[in-house]
């Protein structure tokens, strides 16, 4: 049953993780002009407006390509760890944890809190159920 609790999970990090991927990318790519969706306009328009608001804030002043190339990068690392998991490689841990500490420095950085730390506070208890059953494989073997 364990096996099956940590592949879901895994799953889930990693389809999250692709979604941060694909998200991050496509904003990008309208930022900097290689693509011209409608649908893009607004979010690039909403995260500008945000940076713009935080910017007194911001410890590290961040663009918006800068900010979805960081919201790509953590899919990129969350994918990995995701994906090391469910190969049973070693590091897939430390990738979904570096990933978690990614997403905190983001509140952080711009001194906030705001509906956003619901995700992280589900991918932190995701990632305590990984260690208890990473621990809980150890201690049976």
């Amino acid at each position: 049953m364990q096996k099956y609790v940590r592949i879901f999970i895994s799953l889930a990090f990693l389809g999250y993780g692709l979604i941060r991927i694909g998200v991050g990318s496509l904003l990008l790519g309208q930022e900097i002009g290689l693509l011209d969706f409608q649908s893009f306009h607004d979010p690039i328009k909403d995260i500008g407006g945000f940076l713009t608001k935080s910017a007194d804030k911001q410890i590290i002043p961040v663009s918006v390509a800068g900010y979805v190339s960081y919201i790509a990068l953590m899919g990129v690392v969350l994918s990995i760890g995701a994906i090391r998991l469910l190969r049973d490689q070693p590091l897939g841990l430390y990738f979904i944890g570096a990933f978690l500490v990614m997403y905190a420095l983001l509140f952080v950085n711009f001194q906030t809190i705001n509906p956003k730390a619901i995700h992280l506070a589900v991918c932190t208890v995701l990632f305590g159920v990984l260690l208890w059953l990473k621990r809980a494989q150890r201690s049976a073997a």
